[in-house]
């Protein structure tokens, strides 16, 4: 990974977006990379027609990947329809970055916050 793509990740994890959770929440998830230990949990606000993420709120605990990559994530989401977001994969996420790629060993880190919010809609 490019230093430049490094210093994004880590100042996106050093100021969080959207870092608390949702008080009223239409759906709440806790999400986990079981090969390392991050954690995830996720509540979200829907719009009146259920079609569209109007809120998000989260807290994790992790490496700077998987924190950064919820951060941008929790941004992107606001005004996204849920049967956009639950086609979503890798190639929609690192463009947020600038990124083409991530190391195989980080990628689970990366997708965490994805999959726990597919896995929520699903």
């Amino acid at each position: 990974m490019d230093n430049i793509y490094q210093e994004a990740l880590i100042a996106e994890a050093k100021q969080p977006q959207n870092s608390d959770l949702l008080t009223t929440a239409d759906l709440k998830y806790h999400g986990t990379n079981a090969s390392c230990g991050d954690e995830v949990m996720i509540s979200l606000k829907f719009s009146a027609d259920g079609k569209t993420v109007e809120r998000v709120g989260w807290e994790g605990h992790g490496c700077v990947v998987s924190q950064a990559s919820m951060s941008v994530l929790s941004e992107k989401l606001i005004g996204a329809r849920l049967t956009e977001i639950k086609k979503w994969q890798k190639a929609n996420l690192l463009p947020f970055f600038g990124m083409n790629e991530i190391s195989s060993g980080r990628e689970k880190c990366f997708m965490m916050g994805l999959e726990a919010i597919q896995k929520a809609l699903s």
